[in-house]
């Protein structure tokens, strides 16, 4: 039990670490602010990035679980403690960053309120009063959006709607800890492969990580699997799509109530595609360990945060994680589709833009 919670303040912090100085190194670039919730949802695609490259290693090399257990563990630990320092050192330089910001607003301010010293007061008042009259819908659906995500949340834990039927990454991850080796025997009869398997598919991270983490931490597979992962992989998710909803709708007018709205449309989608198992976010609720499903509910929120947010290089993160841990058979390219389309409309527009101008 120890070392489960263990196991999970550690997905905890390297999420939020790595993800944190990622997106200030990015904030330094772009200008843009790095909220707790991008932070922790782009960490989680840092986890698996890491977690590709030992598997990728050791997969090409000797394929023994416990050679992808050391070289996974040496990764982490240098890779935490750059970013422990790095997010040191770029707190520092964004704090100072924004102190300069502020004291230059705040000469602005006091310039524009010598100038504006003869407004009528009743304006600011009459603002006032708009904004608490849409307070209350704000906070009512705020309050929807909250109960809902918990629902969902509590469905996940509970494990009630937990559906393998077409996937056997807890037969694969149980093999990797029987056997010490990873792709050498069939999961699902035990025998050997005759022929091998294709690299497309020993490639993939997830089950390798999977096994990692049982390894080091004495985690059974089911409840890793079945327990842990998804929820963490659901919290990584809600948060990518609260830091959308803000992308989308920073600085517009009844900011809350239309995060709020759109959070609780989001909940209520992924309730609705549960009816049907050919629904994209049917695994959601009840394979929320696989690629598929951190896919639709994590990699797409992350990349149309970033694309929105005009940070392109870490865009190419998502990109990247479909494809270490999405089968070629489940349409993968679906994000790199989506990347390259936002570029070239954001291409054709400003081109046309600069056209309309001359």
């Amino acid at each position: 039990m120890a070392k489960t919670v263990l196991l999970i303040l550690f997905l905890i912090i390297i999420a939020f670490f790595s993800g944190r100085t990622l997106m200030l190194a990015s904030g330094l670039v772009s200008g843009k602010k790095a909220d707790f919730f991008s932070s922790f949802s782009t960490g989680a695609l840092v986890i698996i990035c890491i977690s590709f490259a030992a598997h990728l290693l050791t997969v090409t090399g000797s394929s023994l679980l416990e050679d992808e257990k050391r070289l996974l563990g040496t990764i982490m630990v240098v890779f935490m403690t750059v970013s422990y320092f790095a997010f040191v050192v770029l707190t520092v330089l964004t704090g100072k960053k924004k102190i300069d910001k502020d004291s230059k607003e705040k000469a602005e301010e006091n310039m524009s309120a010598d100038n504006s010293a003869g407004i009528d007061i009743s304006t600011d008042k009459e603002k006032s009063k708009d904004k608490k009259d849409i307070s209350l819908p704000a906070k009512v659906f705020f309050v929807i959006a909250t109960v809902l995500s918990i629902a969902c949340f509590v469905t996940i834990v509970s494990g009630s709607r937990i559906n393998s039927i077409g996937d056997e990454t807890f037969e694969t991850v149980r093999c990797f800890l029987d056997k010490g080796e990873m792709y050498t025997t069939d999961p699902l009869t035990g025998m050997p492969y005759k022929e091998g398997l294709p690299g497309k598919y020993k490639i993939l991270c997830l089950p390798g990580l999977y096994a990692v983490m049982c390894a080091a931490f004495g985690t059974s597979p089911e409840l890793l699997i079945h327990d842990i992962m998804p929820d963490f992989w659901f919290v990584s998710g809600l948060f990518a799509m609260i830091a959308l909803s803000g992308a989308l709708f920073k600085g517009s007018e009844d900011e809350l109530l239309k995060r709020s709205v759109f959070m609780t449309a989001v909940v209520l989608f992924v309730y609705a595609a549960d009816l049907s198992f050919y629904a994209q976010g049917f695994s959601v609720l009840s394979q929320m360990w696989t690629g598929g499903a951190i896919r639709v509910w994590l990699l797409v929120p992350v990349l149309l945060f970033l694309l929105i947010e005009k940070r392109y290089i870490c865009a190419l993160l998502p990109v990247l994680c479909e494809a270490c841990v999405c089968r070629t058979a489940y349409g993968i390219g679906f994000l790199a589709c989506i990347y390259a389309g936002w570029v070239i409309i954001t291409l054709f527009a400003r081109r046309s833009k600069c056209l309309k101008a001359s």
